[in-house]
């Protein structure tokens, strides 16, 4: 089974790193997520997923055909998490992504359209794409940091580092309304509320 620790891959080749999880807490009332101290409103998050059924329908796409295993809105809930867990600790640790490096990456993977195609079927709202963008290359400096070697050994070795100091610095909670999210299945039924929770398509 995919382990969502580690990575989730986005279509062709767009990975971003797996978001790094601490211990449950309590989460605020309309809260769909707490990423260290910052709230992601449930009504931000329906947004979201608003706009992201609206990008599909534009492109003649269906939810069913993209098979991403876990519901809209919990795919768009991970990934908005996993960018401000990352930019926090970016600033913590004076890591920047300039515009340019982001501009760099999307023209090496054939130029904002296909970018956009792949965000798509990886569950995100084109909206979301350069913050998704900047997560994956500022999870890469991080990697670079701390990596004993280019091999693949030491590159997943680093990720599992620098995924273990994210969570201890910026701990992320999610709403049970989401589910409770399992390191190797991704959201899975919380005990405590049955059936998760998913917003109506439109």
């Amino acid at each position: 089974m995919k382990s969502y620790r580690v990575r989730i891959t986005v279509a062709a080749g767009l990975a971003v790193a797996g978001l790094a999880l601490s211990a449950c807490g309590p989460v605020q009332a309309g809260a769909a997520a707490i990423v260290g101290k910052e709230r992601i409103s449930s009504s931000d998050l329906d947004a979201k997923v608003r706009e992201f059924r609206e990008d599909l329908a534009a492109h003649k796409l269906s939810e069913d055909q993209l098979q991403l295993g876990m519901s809209a809105p919990q795919v768009i809930l991970y990934y908005t998490a996993n960018a401000r867990q990352y930019a926090e600790l970016a600033q913590r640790k004076n890591i920047s992504v300039p515009e340019s490096e982001i501009d760099g990456y999307i023209a090496a993977r054939g130029g904002q359209a296909k970018v956009d195609e792949m965000l798509l079927s990886g569950g995100i709202p084109r909206s979301m794409g350069r913050d998704t963008i900047r997560t994956v290359l500022t999870q890469q400096k991080l990697m670079t940091q701390v990596a004993a070697g280019n091999d693949e050994q030491s590159m997943q070795a680093a990720l599992v580092k620098v995924t273990q100091e994210a969570a201890a610095a910026v701990p992320v909670t999610f709403s049970p309304r989401y589910g409770k999210f399992d390191l190797q299945q991704g959201f899975v039924p919380d005990d405590r509320l049955g059936a998760v929770e998913a917003a109506p398509a439109q």
